[in-house]
């Protein structure tokens, strides 16, 4: 059993050269670390909130085959320089017992990293135990927190009823999105921003007003805490974001639940009205948005948020689109290897984000080099759509995967943030009678999916449970249409 119970979890850094990885720091104690197990351990006392984890992505993370083929994929690019990156967040428990190591395998020649074939007890995600059992952040990002996993369950309860099944603290930390940010701020080892959640908050209107993330993602109802317990004030622990499971419908419980929850709280996410300007041939979209972070955000350059329009005569003949798929399903943006047709969309609107990875900043040997570089590329995104192909350089790649960005180009909406976006329908040969506007989201590209498949071993079937989902939605009647 490992001997220590209070640890800083600093991250290896996703990746980079040799010698770019602070080690991974382990305060030891002659204490055994001991996690509780939420369906063993918890589920008797508290039935409501392991019900609601259950079916959360908390519960998911560990399980999640993006995740597991992303492991895979990435510990062989990256010759195991990843390390723990990914299990830190993903399965901190199986991480914390050491039962994640990355191992090179002599007879295939690449390092490996068995997230799989491990007790089940230690592929439940982000656990209880995980959660409250942290009584510091040391820094807001990477999974730098220390854990003390000593039968205190630290919450937001401020006058806990005792019980002989574990201490309960009061907790400031678990009220605050700060709790939050260790594993919803990410970046890599060469500086790419994977993740930038917490960030986006603290520059948010949400932020100034005192709205925590917990608001949103943990929204609070009348109820027991524990079984036979008072009712009181207490937090749903189903965690809802965007993420949905992916596995077969009965792999992981909650399958329609969970993406319901998800399409309502997206519904929330911003607000959309879209206008028809005749004189000027012209379709104005207003979007704006109303979460406390970007939209979209998380492992943002995975996430997709677009707008998909059709123009329809009075016969029902289309004279417009954008925003709708190539026969992969993918959208049609000017990036080669997103699409099978890349920039046949001209005047697509997407929002997300686009990882670089540039061979000058690479081979840049100081900071005031690297970071005039990084201003460089900022300065040169430009939409990914518009335009037809999107050019880069020959120092360029783009779309690369987490472990090999080292910066990115972002096309969120910031928070609190409203853009028009606007179409020229001037040449069209016919008069508008219908117009259609959507603002869509789903969690993945189906083009990295299929390339998870050919390097990491994804399953063909994830591809089809990928929803698509219609966050706002307006149809415009032009009158006098010929």
């Amino acid at each position: 059993m490992n001997r220590y119970w209070l640890f800083a979890v600093i991250v290896c850094a996703a990746c980079g050269e040799a010698g770019d990885y602070p080690e991974l720091l382990t305060t030891r104690s002659e204490k055994p670390l001991v996690f509780a197990d939420p369906d063993k351990d918890c589920a008797g006392c508290h039935p409501q909130h392991v019900a609601e984890w259950r079916i959360s992505n908390h519960a998911y993370a560990a399980k999640d085959p993006v995740f597991i083929a992303m492991t895979k994929v990435a510990q062989r690019q990256t010759r195991g320089k990843v390390d723990q990156f990914c299990t830190n967040c993903h399965m901190p428990v199986a991480a914390a017992y050491g039962l994640t190591p990355v191992v090179f395998d002599e007879q295939t020649r690449v390092f490996k990293q068995d997230v799989v074939n491990l007790p089940e007890s230690v592929k439940k995600g982000v656990t209880c135990d995980v959660c409250h059992s942290v009584v510091s952040i040391v820094d807001t990002r990477n999974a730098k927190l220390e854990l003390k996993p000593d039968g205190n369950q630290r919450g937001t309860i401020r006058d806990p009823i005792p019980t002989a099944a574990h201490q309960s603290t009061y907790s400031e930390l678990h009220a605050s999105s700060r709790l939050c940010s260790s594993c919803h701020a990410v970046v890599n080892g060469k500086g790419a921003l994977l993740e930038q959640t917490f960030d986006e908050w603290t520059f948010s209107n949400a932020a100034n007003e005192g709205q925590q993330c917990q608001d949103c993602h943990m929204p609070s109802y009348v109820g027991s805490a524990a079984k036979d317990g008072p009712d009181r004030l207490v937090h749903d622990h189903t965690f809802v974001g965007v993420d949905v499971s992916l596995l077969p419908e009965d792999e992981f419980p909650g399958y329609w639940e969970l993406r319901k929850k998800t399409a309502e709280l997206l519904s929330t996410a911003a607000v959309m009205d879209a206008k028809f300007m005749d004189a000027q041939g012209q379709l104005q979209v207003r979007i704006s948005n109303r979460t406390g972070h970007g939209l979209p955000t998380g492992a943002t350059a995975d996430r997709q948020m677009w707008l998909r329009i059709k123009v329809l005569d009075s016969d029902g003949n289309l004279l417009f689109e954008s925003g709708t798929l190539d026969e992969n399903l993918d959208i049609r943006d000017g990036i080669d290897g997103h699409s099978e047709r890349p920039g046949t969309d001209p005047q697509l609107a997407y929002f997300g984000q686009l990882l670089l990875e540039s061979r000058q900043l690479n081979t840049a040997s100081t900071e005031q080099e690297r970071t005039q570089i990084r201003a460089q590329l900022t300065a040169g995104c430009r939409p990914i759509g518009q335009g037809g192909h999107t050019d880069f350089s020959d120092d360029l790649k783009a779309g690369a995967f987490p472990w090999n960005a080292n910066w990115q180009c972002d096309y969120m909406l910031k928070p609190d943030e409203t853009v028009d976006v606007k179409y020229d329908l001037t040449a069209l040969h016919g008069s508008p009678a219908k117009i259609s506007v959507e603002l869509l989201y789903r969690t993945f590209p189906p083009y990295l999916l299929r390339k998870l498949e050919r390097l990491g071993g994804l399953d063909r079937a994830v591809k089809g449970r990928l929803p698509i989902v219609t966050m706002a939605a307006k149809t415009i009647i032009v009158p006098n249409a010929d």
